[in-house]
């Protein structure tokens, strides 16, 4: 089912139950969220982002503050190219002082899993979690270009190459990827510090054997530390068109221990007897960020239409043109419990309407991490505190 929602303009931009409302309608009941044109998309992505901007001025001082300093009022949003005007924290705020426009009582905290002391720290209500949980929807169009016609409640397995919530405590990345329960029966396969993968493969054969579709997720590096045990085993598996891999989370630390994406994928195929490269997909977020972007057949990340991308120049923070390099940023509406208008720390580009998927919209490529940076990530981090048997 799509719902068609009104892009059109607005006399008002105080409306915001209204547009959190149809913001909502777009994220938990259309189906194919990149038919929109690109214009509508924008246009959309104006008055999201708009209403989000005027809610935490509201209710967040430090979002308040920052915007005075920056002589930013809301009265400077009024036109779609305008959103470059709002106000971006770098993400290491996040690490330093406690980001909310909701009260503390009424959120969970979630953490990334950096160096000593470098953790960020993101305050999120169930509003907030609930649409973050929605942009990886399983009924959406680009999901069912990777499962086809199986009705996963029935016919899959899901295999999660990470710990389950309760043992997550709060590490961002290994709470993403318990979202993939949304898809089907799920297992976790880290428990008490350990990937298990002898129970892994067991289970893989065991659902094949079934006539399970069977979805592999976990981060990166843990799917590479499932090959190489199968690998080193000189086991294989003939799943066909019977099985998906889905990963999330960082690729490298720095250029000499980096994971390469097209590798990984050449891997998969050949180790899970794959039919196809489509089958490999990979998913981005970032603990600050409230929007997952999912990979297509084609391997390029789209973004959902209510986020605003926008790639700056590291040295002046102005916009670059599309295609090019430069530092990533995000203006994300769907944060009620925090201004998620981030200034991040990778390097990338974005493009508009250059998939040859033929989605409309936005694509990024996330290329490196800041030098500077000391922070590895969720699932790097995550990999250097879990064991495997």
């Amino acid at each position: 089912m799509t719902t068609h929602i009104d892009a059109g303009p607005r006399s008002s931009i105080a409306l915001t139950g209204t547009e959190f409302a149809e913001l909502d309608r777009l994220i938990f009941e259309d189906d194919d969220w990149w038919a929109m044109p690109s214009a509508d998309q924008a246009a959309l992505r104006h008055r999201f982002i708009t209403a989000a901007v005027a809610h935490h001025l509201e209710h967040n001082a430090d979002f308040r503050t920052f915007a005075e300093s920056s002589g930013f009022t809301l009265a400077d949003l009024g036109a779609p190219g305008s959103l470059v005007r709002v106000p971006q924290f770098p993400t290491r705020m996040f690490k330093r002082v406690e980001v909310r426009s909701v009260p503390a009582a009424d959120c969970d905290v979630f953490k990334s899993s950096g160096t000593s002391g470098t953790q960020s720290m993101v305050w999120r209500d169930e509003p907030s979690l609930e649409r973050l949980a929605g942009s990886l929807r399983p009924e959406g169009d680009i999901w069912r270009t990777l499962y086809g016609d199986v009705d996963l409640d029935d016919d899959g397995q899901m295999v999660h190459l990470g710990p389950n919530r309760r043992e997550a405590d709060g590490v961002w990345i290994s709470y993403i990827m318990t979202l993939v329960e949304m898809f089907a029966a799920t297992r976790s396969y880290v428990a008490d510090g350990v990937l298990r993968l002898r129970d892994v493969v067991r289970d893989l054969e065991g659902a094949l054997a079934d006539g399970k579709f069977v979805c592999v997720a976990g981060p990166p590096v843990f799917m590479a530390e499932l090959l190489r045990h199968m690998s080193d085993n000189s086991i294989k598996l003939s799943a066909g068109d019977r099985m998906a891999v889905i990963t999330g989370g960082g690729w490298k630390k720095n250029e000499s221990t980096k994971l390469d994406p097209d590798r990984l994928r050449s891997l998969a195929m050949d180790t899970f007897g794959l039919a196809s490269a489509q089958q490999v997909r990979d998913v981005f977020n970032q603990v600050e960020l409230n929007t997952a972007f999912i990979e297509c057949e084609h391997h390029r990340k789209h973004v959902p239409p209510w986020v605003e991308v926008i790639v700056r120049d590291p040295r002046d923070l102005s916009p670059v043109p599309a295609g090019q390099v430069g530092l990533m940023s995000y203006l994300d509406p769907t944060a009620r419990s925090y201004p998620c208008f981030l200034l991040a720390e990778d390097f990338g580009s974005a493009e508009t309407d250059n998939c040859p998927c033929g989605r409309a919209g936005t694509t990024v490529h996330i290329d490196r991490r800041m030098r500077t940076s000391s922070h590895h990530g969720c699932a790097l981090r995550l990999a250097e505190t879990v064991r495997t048997d």
